[in-house]
């Protein structure tokens, strides 16, 4: 199946995903956020220092009914920034040093929300390293709470800076882009890759894996992961996206335990930038028990270089109350 335009046909005509890229490409130009998160849909409702409220309107659902990894990721980094960007001026880069969450299990339900507030600065580092936490909620239930540190740097010449904007898609009713005539050459080729995750899930259903493009098979006491980069999982200066990369880390962490796990918390370390033409994940079981189990993630590029460090606990599936 494709999803070309035949000459003289609308792009209203395309698949609702790929209508779905059309805006998010839209809104990447006008905002200046990266496409991870205008795919997903994620909406500024309000920015201040000491309560943010920042949402996550389109579908986020793993599926067992939970909270989508890589969704989850891209909310939560967002989120913690946010109150944080509000105390500095717009021309500042965040990136992310740590983040810490701790999931309920609760079902997802869209939208998400999270609401967040700005904690001060780490005392007496040499850097300015921001601190920040959060709360998310799924129609109204606990999904998960947490914390991050962010370092406070300049932004690069001739990056986008970001408006911290509401998106709301059932109001949006601006003209889509036509991908044949109106895309530059880094839009073009985020719109062929959803159109092939889209055409390749098919069958399989597995479209969100599909479009991030984790590959990961276990393997005796864990699992490895592979994922190639491309402007669809960048944020503003080309790396792998935060968020993403910790949807990578999940996504191998649950290869290695099989899909009877649920994962309930998460420690992540970020080491240095995701970047070159493809990342790799070596995920170890560290304990499995009874109904607990403990793995251990660590992310590097394609020359070895260290991105990111996960420490994550697991959960046994059982009914849901």
């Amino acid at each position: 199946m494709t999803h070309t335009l035949t000459p003289g046909a609308r792009p209203s005509a395309l698949d609702p995903i790929l209508q779905r890229t059309l805006r998010a490409i839209r809104r990447r130009r006008e905002h200046g956020f990266h496409f991870a998160g205008n795919f997903l849909a994620v909406s500024f409702d309000r920015v201040t220092v000491e309560d943010s409220m920042v949402s996550m309107k389109a579908d986020c659902h793993a599926a067992d009914g939970a909270i989508d990894g890589t969704a989850l990721g891209v909310l939560a980094d967002l989120a913690l920034a946010a109150p944080v960007r509000a105390a500095l001026p717009a021309d500042t880069r965040l990136a992310t040093v740590n983040m810490q969450l701790q999931l309920t299990g609760a079902p997802c339900l869209a939208p998400v929300t999270a609401r967040s507030s700005f904690h001060g600065y780490v005392h007496g580092a040499a850097g300015r390293q921001a601190i920040s936490r959060v709360t998310l909620h799924g129609a109204g239930r606990e999904i998960g709470l947490g914390t991050a540190t962010f370092m406070v740097l300049d932004l690069p010449a001739g990056t986008p800076i970001p408006f911290l904007t509401p998106v709301d898609p059932a109001q949006d009713d601006a003209p889509l882009l036509d991908p044949d005539t109106e895309l530059n050459p880094g839009e073009l080729a985020v719109y062929e890759h959803v159109r092939m995750a889209l055409d390749d899930s098919q069958a399989s259903g597995d479209f969100h894996e599909r479009l991030w493009g984790y590959r990961a098979h276990a393997r005796k006491g864990g699992a490895t992961g592979t994922l190639a980069n491309g402007p669809h999982i960048g944020n503003r200066v080309g790396h792998v996206q935060g968020g993403v990369l910790l949807g990578f880390a999940q996504t191998t962490a649950q290869a290695a335990l099989g899909e009877d796990w649920s994962m309930s918390s998460v420690t992540a370390t970020y080491v240095s930038p995701g970047e070159g033409r493809e990342l790799k994940a070596e995920a170890d079981i560290v304990h499995q028990g009874r109904t607990t189990a403990v793995t251990r993630v660590a992310i590097t590029t394609d020359a070895g270089k260290r991105v990111l460090e996960v420490l994550a606990t697991h959960s046994l599936r059982g009914a849901r109350p």
